[in-house]
């Protein structure tokens, strides 16, 4: 939904615009480093799908197989991807969809090979930039979520031979080194002397965000070590003050609205300093932001309450299409379609898009989801034994 109301204001002309009748006022900062946000995603997605591959180092479940991490990872993705890419490029039209190209756009690498392959999009027509309207621009993140996806079990796996053979304690601290190392050459590549920052191959892949990402992997790591024997005493206090970690972040946020140009970081001119120090703010304040939800209970605590909401917990089920479908329909509505202002756009787009939304998850997302960690045929033979069930009961009157 951030990403929704961002967009919105993105494509609606901001607030007025960074002009001199219209200042680079608080609302237009405010909204602008909501794009820190993406640092919680990237860094959120990095937990949820590492720990179930290295929970088995410390007495935990055993770990997916790759066959069906990867089977999960697609059908989770591009079905859902492939109908509001078709779908959106016929009505109300994308460029490039059904071009020579097709193939970059439907398989979310069209980002890596950025100047080839959007090449296919007129730059203006009546003096709007149309990249807006090349496949889905939203999707960059996609596509660096899906190098993430492709790398992750290599990882897994040169941990695993860390592991193996050590005490808990041991690879951990060896696999936490790694990942600053790690972490520290991705923001090096990008801003040292090969400023590889402007190549799309690295700007939209995990290697020009692997320090969110790593801050996902390490808070996995932690997860998994102090299951059972307890947090250590800083992460403990944190999780049971979440109002000090949520407060800390709110600073941080509060704190880059004013120390960074209010640009998205995607199409920001940053200075070397500036994209460092954006980059490590709304990483920290992502951690900040998610630690009581990681390490603390489930059960009790403003975490459970806020994110248990029924209304919050719905919006995150159908979350992908919201993120495939808004940013087509607010361009049309916006600045590049009819030209309605930010509180038009706001409304419309939302009741357009929840809807759309809903539609992908319970037609396309969901029935596909039977088949993430099941065959076909496990899943045809459950269907099978629960119509048996039912004649079952019909035939004897329901008395059993």
């Amino acid at each position: 939904m951030a990403i929704l109301v961002g967009h919105v204001w993105l494509f609606t002309g901001m607030f007025g615009g960074f002009t001199e009748a219209y200042p680079e006022s608080i609302p237009n900062r405010a909204i602008v480093r909501m794009d820190g946000l993406i640092a919680v995603f990237f860094a959120l997605s990095a937990f949820l799908l590492y720990r179930p591959m290295i929970a088995h180092r410390a007495g935990g479940a055993r770990a997916p197989k790759v066959s069906q991490y990867g089977v999960a990872r697609f059908l989770r993705i591009y079905p859902a991807y492939w109908v509001a890419l078709t779908a959106l490029a016929i009505f109300p039209g994308l460029f490039g969809v059904f071009s020579d190209k097709w193939w970059a756009f439907y398989s979310m690498t069209d980002f890596l090979t950025l100047n080839a392959t959007h090449a296919e999009c007129p730059r203006l027509i009546q003096g709007v930039d149309q990249f807006v309207r090349c496949g889905l621009p939203q999707s960059w993140s996609l596509g660096v979520e899906v190098t993430f996806y492709f790398a992750l079990p290599f990882y897994a796996a040169l941990t695993a031979l860390i592991a193996r053979g050590r005490e808990v304690r041991s690879w951990m601290r060896i696999e936490l080194v790694l990942l600053v190392a790690l972490a520290l050459s991705s923001l090096f590549l990008a801003e040292g002397p090969l400023a590889m920052r402007e190549e799309s191959w690295f700007k939209f892949s995990l290697l020009g965000h692997f320090y969110w990402l790593a801050l996902g992997l390490v808070m996995a790591v932690l997860s998994v070590v102090y299951r059972d024997s307890g947090l250590p005493g800083w992460l403990r206090v944190a999780t049971e003050r979440p109002g000090w970690c949520w407060a800390g972040a709110a600073t941080l946020w509060v704190i880059t609205w004013f120390g960074f140009y209010p640009a998205p970081f995607p199409v920001g001119d940053f200075t070397t300093l500036q994209y460092l120090g954006l980059t490590l703010f709304q990483g920290a304040a992502a951690v900040l932001l998610l630690i009581p939800v990681l390490f603390g209970n489930p059960n009790r605590g403003i975490p459970a309450r806020v994110f248990g909401h029924p209304v919050l917990v719905w919006l995150g089920v159908i979350s992908y299409g919201i993120v495939l479908w808004h940013v087509t329909i607010i361009v049309n509505i916006g600045y590049a379609g009819a030209q309605a202002g930010y509180g038009p756009t706001l409304v419309y787009a939302t009741l357009l898009t929840i809807p759309l939304a809903a539609i992908s998850y319970y037609l396309v997302e969901r029935p596909l989801m039977r088949f993430k960690y099941r065959s076909p045929r496990e899943v045809m033979a459950e269907r099978r034994a629960a119509r048996r069930a039912r004649r079952a009961v019909t035939d004897t009157g329901g008395s059993t």
